[in-house]
């Protein structure tokens, strides 16, 4: 049965869909070429089809009456036996279909191939709740006596999905279910599509675009009167909020991003937040935070709460400190006293990038020329393939834009050569009109062992053609760690595979895959990788680390505030999602900016799947920098540790409980020292109910 509801994946806001989605029973099975169609060698590869929008709408209503049709054969059968096999074929007959369809509405360049795209992922999503409302189906998988630990856990995860669709409600709860469910898909797209469709530029004259780098203002757009166009694309937002000396320049474009999406988006998520209040409502719950929190790790809004309660207490001091130094920066470069300044908003950025000048030397514009983006690429690979045991074999293949490239993955042989398929990888790296604004890993295809089935994903991000600086080179190794958790699961039910997981820990392993950014040991492979590229030296490297937690009080601290703030949205009556960001952004030291709404952005709490979630960030921090530190000490290219890592965590997807996957690895109960120390709090064992003890995660507070 196709996945349940839940999480970069995603992150990825592709995770969400797609486990809401194949938790609908929908999968995509029409959108795969026939077997003719793949390539002559053979690898059992399946690649994407280049579709279109008659293509897609072709097959839409016919993909749905067959998906219906396997669903009403599985309900025939009276028998518990072979429920679960059932299931997973029917997650095969219709994944290759639905995988893609979010993938397709956030890069194909084509606009009618998007709508499509997400037209028909709307017509399907009246499945969800049907599928799961089955009385025949729920029968068949209660009465079924697992074989073992994994058939277990799967049919645990079956019965859940069927609790949640209200499987046991009356006839009018069930319908109700079924049409909040179709309307939560609808205002998540609506949601989604505003902020995809945005087109607002902020006009800056040249005198505004001093400090700017030259290749940046070269590649901007100009009006008639010379004047440059800034739409809120993070590849153009980001350098200027860095680097532009005009503090009114910054001001105005922050403005304009903080106002994306628009009211009308406020107003969407107020309708989100009533309709999941709603369905909490249904079940018995008081409100949706309980709703959800009850299949996740932490289990209940009271231990999210006590754990936010923590990281608030720990990084209150070093906000203000941050803050602190910053405006000592702003004083030194205006010429005036420091009682005369104030940091705002638009300054953190800025004065944050200069004061890792000066003081660290770090100059993350000038990091473009020691990792240029050829190498970067090659470098993501070559981590991935030595500690994992793994070979990256670019192909040629036909691809929905020509900037994309698609890898076949292998296992390496004892002589370092290909040896057993793996999976497929597409790579989408680069800026272009109407693509996906951010970085995320889409999962196109699950795996299954019975089904002889490879996963697919692709990796999505907007990097510059010429290089990375060191923040987008974490950015990668980020992304690329959600894809290899595809790629590497080895499970036995599509519905576990690779990023299927509790949604606080979902984000772990790409966090983890951060580290690799920072230690000496493995930046020495662009040496290997680049004989002609600049290389970073011992001291610079050194610098790095040095400034690696500057400023960690500034980030955690808007991370814990985006957590509170969805906690709260979600928790007890439903309150005006405007006004409550406006209160809790308004007790923070650096305040709240009247005619701004953040809210109207936030699509990871709207329709990205964390709503009463998003403090997972943060959970998965915990076991994502305890697994890290195993790797620390000469071990950060240890293909045994690597293959360990692979064998206890990646590969087991979500039929294993991540605490017990974690405490595998480590071969020690999980520990929140790492973590403590990452916010600069005094490390102390953990106590009970903290997140070492619940054996959370949490994620990169350099993400939102």
């Amino acid at each position: 049965m196709p996945r349940l509801p839940a999480s970069s994946a995603v992150p990825s806001r592709s995770v969400a869909l797609r486990r809401q989605l194949l938790a609908a029973g929908l999968a995509l099975a029409a959108l795969a070429p026939p077997p003719a169609a793949q390539a002559a060698d053979a690898v059992p590869r399946t690649l994407l089809p280049v579709v279109n929008a008659a293509a897609i709408a072709g097959r839409c209503d016919a993909e749905l009456e067959r998906a219906r049709k396997f669903k009403a054969a599985i309900e025939a059968k009276a028998e518990p036996a072979g429920v679960l096999a059932d299931l997973n074929q029917l997650s095969r007959q219709t994944e290759d279909f639905f995988g893609p369809l979010e993938l397709v509405a956030n890069t194909w360049p084509d606009k009618a191939t998007r709508d499509a795209a997400d037209a028909c992922a709307l017509k399907y999503t009246p499945f969800v709740a049907e599928l799961f409302q089955s009385d025949a189906l729920y029968r068949r998988v209660r009465d079924f006596v697992p074989a073992d630990d994994i058939d277990a856990a799967y049919r645990r995860d079956l019965l859940d999905g069927f609790e949640d669709n209200g499987v046991s409600l009356p006839a009018d709860k069930r319908d109700r279910v079924r049409a909040l469910q179709s309307q939560l898909n609808e205002l998540g797209q609506q949601f989604s599509k505003r902020l995809r469709e945005d087109k607002t530029t902020v006009t800056m004259t040249p005198a505004e675009l001093a400090g700017l780098p030259p290749d940046y203002v070269k590649a901007l757009p100009r009006d008639a009167a010379g004047n440059v166009q800034l739409d809120l694309s993070y590849p153009q937002y980001r350098p200027f909020m860095e680097q532009a000396r005009s503090e009114d320049a910054r001001r105005r474009y922050w403005t304009a991003f903080q106002r994306k999406g628009g009211q009308p988006n406020i107003e969407l998520l107020n309708r989100l937040v009533a309709t999941r209040t709603e369905l909490a409502a249904l079940y018995g719950q008081p409100d949706f935070a309980t709703f959800a929190l009850r299949r996740r790790m932490t289990g209940t809004p009271a231990t999210v709460f006590d754990f936010l309660g923590q990281v608030g207490r720990a990084v209150t001091d070093g906000e203000k400190a941050d803050i602190a130094v910053l405006r000592e920066a702003k004083a030194r470069e205006l010429g005036k006293p420091l009682d005369a300044v104030t940091v705002e908003r638009w300054d953190t950025a800025y004065y944050d990038a200069l004061v890792r000048r000066q003081k660290f030397d770090i100059d993350q514009e000038a990091l473009r020329k020691y990792f240029p983006t050829e190498a970067a690429i090659a470098f993501a690979l070559r981590i991935n393939e030595t500690l994992y045991g793994l070979r990256f074999v670019e192909r040629k293949v036909k691809a929905w834009h020509p900037d994309v490239r698609y890898f076949d993955v292998f296992d390496a042989t004892a002589d370092g050569k290909p040896g057993a398929f793996v999976a497929g990888v597409y790579l989408d790296l680069f800026p272009r009109k109407d693509k996906y604004g951010h970085a995320a890993a889409f999962p196109l295809r699950g795996a299954s062992a019975p089904l002889g089935r490879r996963p697919l994903g692709a990796l999505v991000t907007n990097f510059n053609r010429k290089g990375l600086n060191h923040d987008e080179l974490e950015t990668l190794l980020h992304e690329f760690g959600h894809v290899m958790h595809g790629a590497l699961s080895r499970v036995r039910y599509l519905d576990q595979s690779g990023t299927a997981v509790k949604r606080d820990f979902v984000e772990a392993p790409s966090q983890m895959a951060e580290e690799w950014a920072w230690q000496t040991e493995s930046l020495a492979l662009f040496s290997q990788l680049c004989k002609t590229c600049p290389q970073l030296s011992a001291a610079q490297i050194g610098k790095l680390q040095a400034a690696r937690h500057f400023g960690n009080g500034i980030q955690y601290a808007r991370q814990w505030l985006y957590a509170s703030y969805d906690m709260q949205l979600y928790s007890g009556a439903p309150q005006d999602a405007g006004a409550l960001w406006n209160r809790l952004e308004g007790a923070t030291p650096l305040g709240h900016v009247a005619d701004t709404w953040f809210p109207a952005g936030f699509e990871h709490i709207a329709s990205g799947g964390y709503a009463a979630g998003y403090y997972g960030y943060l959970w998965s921090q915990v076991l994502a920098l305890d697994m890290a530190s195993t790797f620390r000490g000469g071990r950060m290219l240890d293909p045994a540790l690597g293959q360990r890592y692979r064998d206890e965590v990646l590969s087991q997807g979500g039929q294993r409980d991540p605490k017990l996957m974690v405490e595998r690895f480590l071969g020690r109960p999980i520990s929140n020292a790492a973590f403590l120390e990452e916010l600069g709090a005094p490390v102390a064992p953990a106590a009970a109910g903290s997140p070492a003890d619940a054996g959370v995660a949490s994620a990169s507070p350099a993400r939102p």
